[in-house]
């Protein structure tokens, strides 16, 4: 059984504090020859590297880890959510480390406009080695951290749901609310993917504790709309699309009103009918919670609950969550104001975008991030 994450790329390193730099296919490498050598990196050397400085948040039933720029000047904040899956702050790989943290730049100039944040997965390690990741799904850039059997530590499975994501989201802002570096009139919530819906829930369960909302990626409209989405857009290859569909809504009614485990089987067959193996019901169980914390209600609902400004960035090759272009009628039908929009064509999930040359031949597609971060600082700064 594969553990299989919805995303499979938001690794950039932070090209701005290292040189030289080294290139590994679309990656960058934090990498400092004649330095450091990869096995003399540790996870202090590199907060220090990266102007980094890690916070903790003891509650009685688990630690809350974060990372934050260093503190100089009362200044806005934005606090990234990032995307689904096992993923680590920090791999430490034999060529050098990948900052799985940020997938986009942190330069100078932004350090001396923002405090900029993210949290640490539950039960996930922030500073992770070759042995921890699946070697498979290194090749291919996805740095999961999965043990012998290909599932993630047990406790990021009893943690990875909306309600604990966007719990341990609330006791941050509560937190950097007391910081004196804090501005604490213009903190904002940066989600991208499943990061998106938690920043959206942590958004509406704080009125007037969030200047501003950037929803990026996450289908407001739920796990199963994603899909349909998904199975309308291949079509063309799937052999029969109706019984796909069907199964699609079966296992919605399932997670929403619950069905008899006999019907299970012809629910999961057609995806990864592996990951809800019901030999292991710990694993199933928990997997199922979250994805219906993640179904209902859908993000659309917590999205219009909101009162802080909102920007909704979205990438128009991304199947997935083309529903998102339906946000702005449900604000007009709500009456709300707050939300603005970006929309990028050609790019994808994570902000790739297919490349030609001269003649016209496809490249390597290349990555947005850092131009998707450009803009939602300009958002910010002028005011919204």
């Amino acid at each position: 059984m594969v553990y299989i994450a919805e995303q499979s790329f938001y690794f950039m390193a932070i090209s701005d504090y290292l040189k030289p730099k080294k290139a590994l296919s679309l990656f960058l490498l934090l990498f400092i020859p004649g330095i450091l050598q990869a096995e003399e990196y540790n996870y202090e050397t590199i907060l220090k590297l990266m102007h980094l400085r890690e916070y903790r948040i003891v509650t009685k039933s688990d630690t809350i880890y974060f990372l934050a720029t260093l503190p100089d000047k009362k200044k806005k904040t934005i606090i990234f959510c990032s995307g689904s899956g096992p993923v680590p702050l920090f791999v430490k790989m034999p060529e050098g480390i990948y900052p799985c943290a940020f997938p986009f730049e942190i330069d100078s100039n932004t350090r001396s406009q923002f405090n900029i944040v993210v949290i640490s997965k539950p039960g996930i390690k922030r500073f992770a080695t070759v042995e921890d990741i699946s070697p498979e799904l290194a090749k291919q850039y996805q740095f999961l951290q999965l043990d012998s059997d290909n599932r993630p530590p047990q406790k990021y499975i009893r943690n990875n749901s909306l309600y604990k994501l966007g719990g341990d989201g609330i006791a941050v802002v509560k937190f950097l609310k007391k910081q004196p570096w804090i501005d604490k009139e213009n903190i904002y919530l940066f989600g991208h993917s499943q990061g998106a819906m938690v920043a959206a829930y942590v958004a509406s369960k704080m009125p007037g504790e969030i200047k501003g909302l950037i929803y990026a990626q996450g289908n407001a409209y739920g796990i199963h709309a994603e899909y349909l989405s998904s199975i309308i857009y291949n079509q063309s290859s799937i052999t029969d699309v109706n019984k796909m569909m069907d199964s699609v809504y079966k296992l919605h009614k399932y997670l929403v009103n619950g069905i008899p485990d006999k019907e299970l089987d012809s629910i999961y067959q057609w995806k990864e009918a592996d990951l809800f193996d019901k030999k292991k019901n710990d694993f199933y169980d928990l997997t199922t919670n979250r994805w219906r914390s993640l179904e209902e209600p859908p993000g659309i609902e917590y999205l219009l609950k909101t009162n802080c400004s909102v920007l909704l960035v979205q990438g128009l090759n991304s199947p997935g969550d083309m529903d998102n272009k339906n946000i702005p009628l449900d604000f007009v039908r709500h009456h709300k104001r707050n939300l603005t929009t970006l929309f990028y064509p050609g790019y994808d999930h994570n902000y790739f975008k297919q490349a030609t040359d001269e003649k016209g031949n496809r490249k390597e597609p290349e990555q947005h991030w850092n131009d998707i971060f450009n803009d939602v600082k300009k958002w910010i700064l002028s005011g919204r």
